[in-house]
């Protein structure tokens, strides 16, 4: 065999035994099916539910998944085999490695050949799922505090709450009849799994001081709606009713469930992550100390109840309902602090049509 056939046979078997390694494009999947991110992708910058499926006779046990540099395999849950493949998935992946504009995320496993293989896949982040604009708004009775000229800042962006025992101050008092319109310019709400969209406003709850437990919360109920062109609008139902025996405390309206969220507190829940317990689940709880509630609290809504699949405008309405609580029948009404989306996606629309490109 003369030189220069045995250097081609010797690079035939390095790059042969090199092809395993090969960072895997999305042409080819390899041991990989990225369902969420898919490579290109354009996403909203908020906590990343993600999701792939991995061939059920890889090592699943040398899975390594790292986004942004940062290791992030632990958070991931692998399912059982089924037709072949197995489903990997996280929610609210987040914690800030999760950056604004491009993202790179790279999994690395092991085949059954013994042969690790890498899939590398980017995508891009916008925006924030906070309501971007304010509309319109109109005070009813005793409400605009602190003052309408602190407006239209303090009812964008993220909630500031102060918890399960306090009201935040970072609110706009609607007052009693009145109303407010938001918008989302760099995102829009998408309806997905679950609930969608969370409205945070001021509650928190009442303790009973012999007891030290929770009785009640201080709620300002508030009736929500959503649009997608800011003209026809759907409502959610709102019971302005309280049943403390079964614990019934204004179903559907928003202004009830305490805020955890805290954009001024790194360690708070983020705000597009939904508590999802309902406020009869608090009561009757010691309140020290104070039981570890999951999620950003605030009142949550799913687009798929007013039979919409993506929605721009959020609309709160006070229903002129004084509940005496937590300071007599003049308490102002509904306060609002933030509105957040907990499924977004980019707003853009290429073809002009109305409708984003992400929902089409």
């Amino acid at each position: 065999m003369s030189r220069l056939v045995r250097s081609r046979e010797r690079l035939r078997r390095a790059l042969a035994w090199l092809a395993p390694l090969i960072v895997l494009g999305s042409a080819c999947n390899g041991p990989f099916q990225l369902v969420q991110p898919r490579d290109g992708q354009q996403l909203t910058w908020m906590p990343l539910d993600v999701e792939f499926k991995l061939e059920a006779n890889a090592q699943a046990d040398s899975l390594e998944v790292r986004l942004n540099g940062h290791d992030v395999t632990s958070r991931f849950v692998v399912g059982m085999p089924s037709n072949g493949w197995r489903t990997v998935r996280t929610t609210r992946l987040w914690d800030g490695i999760v950056l604004p504009g491009a993202n790179t995320l790279v999994l690395r496993v092991r085949t059954a050949s013994g042969s690790f293989v890498t899939r590398s896949v980017t995508f891009d982040t916008t925006g924030d799922p906070y309501a971007d604009a304010l509309v319109s708004y109109q005070v009813g009775q005793f409400g605009g505090f602190p003052s309408p000229s602190l407006l239209p800042g303090i009812v964008l962006g993220p909630p500031r709450g102060a918890g399960l025992y306090e009201n935040g101050f970072d609110v706009f008092s609607l007052g009693f009849g009145g109303q407010i319109v938001l918008r989302f310019d760099d995102n829009v709400i998408v309806d997905g799994p679950g609930v969608d969209f969370t409205v945070f406003e001021n509650a928190f709850m009442a303790e009973n001081p012999a007891t030290l437990t929770f009785e009640r919360p201080f709620a300002d109920p508030g009736i929500v709606g959503v649009s997608q062109d800011g003209v026809t609008w759907h409502e959610f139902p709102c019971q302005l009713v309280t049943n403390p025996a079964t614990g019934v405390y204004y179903p559907g309206c928003a202004g009830v469930f305490p805020v955890l969220a805290d954009a001024g507190d790194p360690s708070a829940p983020h705000a597009s992550v939904p508590t999802g317990l309902p406020i009869a689940v608090l009561i009757g709880l010691p309140s020290v100390p104070p039981p570890p509630v999951p999620g950003a609290g605030g009142d949550s809504f799913d687009l798929a109840d007013v039979g919409l699949t993506w929605a721009r405008y959020v609309r709160v309405r006070d229903p002129n309902h004084p509940t005496g609580d937590p300071f007599g029948p003049t308490n102002a009404g509904f306060d609002l602090d933030a509105v957040a989306a907990v499924h977004a996606a980019p707003a853009t629309d290429a073809n002009g049509n109305g409708v984003p490109d992400a929902v089409e």
